[in-house]
């Protein structure tokens, strides 16, 4: 099964470049399409000092865009925004099929006095979102929560293939992301595909770099700093072929704490 994954700055869904990366995607027989985090809505720096009306309007008109595109081109958008409710402000994914979509709210915020949205959005519980396309099961989370175990053990136990972590990334953290991350894939022996923001918000860089390990923990693929969009194929029998060779679930089955 083939995913395809787009760092790209702010994007506002104009027909030119929308269509043009769902078409390549398309294309390449992909069935699931990524966006990674604050290229739907304004960046987190600004959004704190937006009417809530304008986030509302924006978002609406993203998720209508959205979800007539996953229907014409018959593919999966997953992509993170900011929805309005009732006044209160939520940070989801939202999977796009068909023409509808589903949503999984974020869980674990940043805390810190520089990027607080620990303090700026609202909480509701939720799930990690989970889906199958065919045979390959798919996992999906925001990137500051991958830093969190109770995220992996949930997609392990949910016998998962392939953890999208949809994120934007600053202040030279590229190194500190490609480790934990390829430990995460290797130590679960499942995929991890990192989507990552570019451009910049005053001097603030987001530096790209989306990157995909397999099982083992071995690089396939990294981008570049610039806008681009990455096709991955994704095997199941590789999966269960890591899963086979170093037994890590079944260990773990037998810890008596």
């Amino acid at each position: 099964m083939k995913i395809a994954f787009l760092q790209s700055n702010s994007l506002p869904l104009d027909k030119g470049t929308i269509n043009y990366y769902l078409s390549q995607a398309k294309k390449e027989k992909a069935k699931l399409f990524i966006l990674p985090e604050y290229v739907l809505n304004k960046f987190f720096k600004d959004l704190e000092k937006m009417p809530i009306s304008f986030i509302k309007d924006q978002t609406l008109h993203q998720i209508n865009s959205l979800k007539r595109l996953s229907l014409s081109y018959n593919i999966i958008i997953l992509a993170p925004f900011v929805i309005i409710k009732k006044d209160n402000k939520y940070k989801v994914i939202g999977k796009f099929f068909n023409g509808k979509v589903r949503y999984y709210y974020q869980q674990v915020y940043m805390p810190y006095s520089h990027w607080n949205e620990d303090r700026f959005f609202d909480k509701k519980e939720s799930l990690p979102m989970v889906f199958n396309v065919g045979n390959i099961r798919v996992g999906a989370i925001f990137g500051f929560e991958s830093h969190f175990d109770n995220f992996w053990k949930f997609f392990r136990d949910k016998k998962v293939d392939v953890v999208c972590v949809l994120s934007i990334g600053t202040f030279n953290s590229f190194n500190r992301w490609y480790e934990m991350l390829k430990t995460r894939a290797f130590l679960n022996n499942m995929y991890v595909i990192r989507v990552n923001r570019v451009g910049s918000w005053r001097d603030w860089e987001f530096y790209g770099k989306s990157f995909v390990f397999s099982p083992e923990g071995d690089e396939i693929v990294k981008l570049s700093t610039n806008e681009e969009l990455g096709i991955i194929t994704i095997n199941k029998d590789i999966v269960k072929e890591a899963r086979k060779e170093w037994k890590f679930g079944l260990l773990q089955k037998k810890l008596f704490f």
